[in-house]
């Protein structure tokens, strides 16, 4: 039975399980000692290709998560201290298996949210968050703003309920070659948006001009190309060798008035 048809008779809930039980069984099938995935703590005899164009050794097969899932997770251990340090912490749009291995950090208040995720502990509109100003100490929204109808009200939303002193770790594409953000017409199909991107609900492309865009929302922004304290074999055998640029921004007093 074609996919859209699965899509359409089962519930969201039905459709999580049935490919998180697609993907174990395909973990089992890959099992190996070649590469390890940091999140799903096992290790396998290759990554799987993915993206466009297809990347080796990206997709882990049991947790189905790729560098950029990898590459985060070990910022937030390394550089943030995510497993000891006390906060507050909203999840835009939890990936199954980090959002599994944040809840059973004891030190965090920990909150997932997403407008229609199955898997996420609440559902809501980024562009009207219902949280009280001044919530969080880090916000988490990897590749979550690009799918959004309207992303400056989105980062307005996200710098009003992270703290003074908190931070706002994102991940998006971002093409530095193209100057300004490409925004895609609201006419386009999804086939049109899949042609154009390679995602039905994306509503643009990332530019040069993202820092700013940020900045004119009220944050300061540092871009980090982070690299994993690890040797050029281990990161080999951790699929990193293609990393992707963290942003983190912090409200600044500046633009807000402060």
């Amino acid at each position: 039975m074609p996919y859209p048809l699965l899509k359409k008779l089962l519930p969201p809930n039905l459709r999580l399980s049935l490919r998180m039980l697609f993907w174990w069984a395909r973990g089992v099938a890959y099992l190996g000692q070649n590469v390890y995935c940091p999140l799903c703590t096992t290790s396998f005899r290759a990554f799987l290709p993915f993206g466009k164009p297809l990347r080796a050794q990206a997709m882990c097969p049991r947790c189905n998560t790729v560098e950029r899932h990898r590459l985060l997770w070990f910022y937030l251990v390394h550089e943030l201290q995510i497993e000891t340090r006390p906060l507050k912490v909203l999840h835009m749009a939890p990936e199954p298996i980090i959002q599994d291995r944040l809840k059973q950090l004891k030190n965090l208040d920990y909150l997932s949210a997403d407008l229609v995720s199955p898997v996420a502990m609440q559902h809501v509109d980024l562009q009207a968050l219902p949280f009280a100003n001044n919530s969080f100490d880090l916000i988490l929204c990897s590749h979550v703003l690009g799918h959004v109808p309207d992303d400056r009200k989105a980062l307005r939303q996200l710098c009003r309920v992270l703290r003074p002193q908190g931070v706002l770790l994102l991940q998006d594409h971002v093409n530095q070659q193209l100057h300004q953000t490409q925004e895609f017409p609201d006419s386009l199909t999804t086939q049109q948006r899949m042609a154009l991107y390679g995602q039905p609900d994306r509503c643009r492309n990332y530019g040069a001009d993202f820092i700013s865009r940020l900045q004119q929302e009220g944050f300061k922004v540092e871009a980090v190309d982070y690299t994993p304290p690890f040797s050029q074999k281990e990161l080999q055998r951790l699929g990193l060798t293609y990393r992707e640029t963290l942003y983190l921004a912090s409200p600044n007093p500046a633009a807000n008035g402060n």
